[in-house]
């Protein structure tokens, strides 16, 4: 049994060297994948909160000429809308003011 105890020791001592470089590369391996992930996500989100803040830099000179041309086309649509509601607010004012003139002529 003591030869046995002799032999595994010398088995584990031969082995020790490459086993513990092993483990160290691999120790080195995760820490540098670890730090580069890390990198990454800070990154990622630095660059959304950048993003976030300052909109008008991040978005394309395309992105900004379809968006003119939209808020123009919604811009006049607006107006012709706003245009038609005054002419109706007018007829109805003209409208209620004429009656009002037409009671006051029949309580003469």
């Amino acid at each position: 049994m003591s030869q046995e105890k002799v032999d595994a020791y010398k088995k584990e001592k031969k082995g020790r060297k490459a086993r513990l470089a092993k483990q160290k590369r691999n120790a080195k391996i995760a820490k540098i994948c670890s730090l580069v992930l890390l990198l990454a996500l800070c990154s990622f989100a630095g660059w959304r909160v950048y993003a976030a803040k300052h909109p008008s830099e991040a978005v394309s000179t395309e992105s900004t000429e379809e968006a003119t041309a939209v808020e123009d086309t919604i811009d006049t649509e607006s107006t012709t809308e706003e245009a038609d509601d005054e002419n109706t607010s007018t007829d109805e004012a003209a409208d209620s003011g004429a009656e009002v003139e037409d009671s006051s002529e029949n309580a003469d």
